[in-house]
């Protein structure tokens, strides 16, 4: 019982915080509504499109850092497919934070021997 009316008084609160942080408190209940219906919309809107859109942007950004880095599209062209292997990525991922590959040179070295 003690810890269902902590919880209650926590929710209590965080909502009369959200009210006045939003200056909701002065509304009417139907405007309350459309206020918060909005605000769901837009949230929900933003998070469907990072979901749908942001790793494609990440991958992309990704691209072009190997192209600045390595400088040769190509090879970053042709090693997409074989770096989305999870096993072969932690490989690479573990050479590098050791030390043992550096060069771009050896990482295309590395990926020939798998």
């Amino acid at each position: 019982m003690l810890y269902t009316s902590s919880l209650f008084r926590w929710l209590q609160r965080k909502r009369y915080q959200y009210e006045v942080t939003f200056s909701l408190y002065m509304l009417t209940p139907t405007e309350k509504f459309i206020f918060n219906s909005f605000l769901v919309l837009f949230l929900s809107m933003i998070i469907i499109a990072a979901s749908l859109y942001l790793p494609e942007h990440i991958s992309t950004i990704m691209r072009r850092a190997w192209f600045y880095w390595a400088g040769d599209e190509t090879i970053a062209l042709g090693t997409k497919s074989v770096l989305s292997s999870t096993s072969v990525a932690r490989s690479i991922a573990r050479d590098v934070g050791y030390g043992g590959v550096s060069r771009p040179e050896d990482v295309l070295e590395r990926l020939g021997s798998l």
